[in-house]
């Protein structure tokens, strides 16, 4: 699974789709960590493309906060100072909370199912010590919350979010400091709550699973 799923699954991705899903799994996962410097010649020379598309990826990923780009030299993988982190993780609970409101029931359904989908990866994933699919899971679960409203100006302010709160779950997770199954139990609290539209215990305990305060604070 990935973090980001840039591309819809079995459509054609063209080739800055392809340099953007690539360098941005590799921002999320952590293979290319905070101040690393990348260039267009390098990342082009890498994926068999040119540079117009791998420029096409890096002003995305500019955009989108991962990377900040230096003209003529290449650009550097940003870093999330606790301050930025607090503040994404602010957004997410407001965005989430938001769309468990507002969801309306053939929504709520397709979603319930697919949270299901998720817990169970994540159940798998933790049974194995896989980390990066843990994490993984885990981002789509809130992606999914997230996609309920069904509000296009909503989705939008989620996508923007996307990448960098993806960075954040998988820090978290791959820190070793992470208690999974804690994770594992408040997902399927969080997914009961969406189930009944619980909107405001919804964003109580999601701001204690994200490590804004209150019980169980984890972060993720």
């Amino acid at each position: 699974m990935s973090f980001l799923s840039p591309v819809l699954p079995g459509s054609p991705a063209t080739a800055a789709e392809r340099a953007y899903a690539s360098l941005a799994e590799d921002i999320v996962s952590g293979t290319l960590q905070a101040g690393s410097l990348i260039t267009e010649g390098e990342r082009a020379d890498s994926l068999g493309m040119s540079r117009t598309p791998v420029r096409e990826a890096f002003l995305r990923l500019a955009a989108e906060g991962l990377l900040r780009l230096y003209p003529k030299k290449g650009a550097i993988v940003t870093a999330e100072d606790d301050a930025a982190a607090r503040h994404l993780l602010e957004a997410r609970v407001m965005l989430e909370a938001e769309s468990v409101r507002v969801a309306e029931a053939e929504a709520r359904t397709t979603t319930e199912s697919a949270l299901r989908g998720f817990l169970d990866e994540q159940a798998r994933a933790r049974e194995r010590g896989d980390a990066l699919a843990f994490a993984s899971a885990d981002h789509a679960f809130h992606a999914a919350v997230a996609s309920a409203s069904r509000n296009p100006i909503l989705d939008g302010f989620y996508a923007q979010l996307r990448p960098r709160l993806a960075r954040l779950t998988h820090a978290v997770v791959r820190s070793g400091r992470s208690d999974v199954a804690r994770f594992l139990a408040q997902h399927r609290e969080l997914a009961e709550l969406f189930a009944h539209g619980d909107a405001a215990g919804y964003s109580r305990l999601l701001r204690a699973h994200v490590g804004l305060g209150g019980r169980g604070a984890s972060g993720s």
